[in-house]
């Protein structure tokens, strides 16, 4: 099985929250692990959140970051994703932020694993769930 990991599920992973023993079990059970590139930057403006509003420290953001990405085997490159993200949001009402997510599982016949609901409903709704 392959997956689309998304920043809302990379981070309950590492946060060890609510469900991130059920997404880290489809984690370690996929084929491959896929994200556009967006990935890195979503999830390091999560942790500099964590820092600036919740006092988190810099070793903890920091070590938080790096297991969010060693946790994706392959980034997509959103040079190549930008045009369908885009018309997909216009499509969906949702952010291309989220999009872009939706359109690597389709592109690679994958299951997006994510806490987002209005993306989760809209990738249940194609059968990448």
């Amino acid at each position: 099985m392959r997956v689309v990991l998304d920043a809302s599920a990379a981070i309950e992973i590492a946060l060890e929250r609510e469900h991130s023993k059920i997404f880290l079990e489809k984690v370690k059970n996929s084929s491959v692990v896929l994200a556009p590139d967006t990935f890195v930057s979503e999830v390091t403006n999560v942790f500099w959140k964590y820092k600036k509003f919740q006092q988190f420290t810099d070793d903890v953001c920091i070590a938080g970051i790096e297991f969010c990405i060693n946790l994706v085997d392959i980034f997509v490159d959103s040079k190549e994703l930008w045009r369908e993200a885009y018309l997909e949001g216009i499509k969906n009402n949702s952010s291309p932020y989220d999009m872009f997510y939706l359109v690597v599982a389709r592109r690679n016949v994958a299951k997006i694993l994510s806490c987002d609901k209005k993306l989760f409903e809209i990738a249940q709704a194609e059968k990448l769930t």
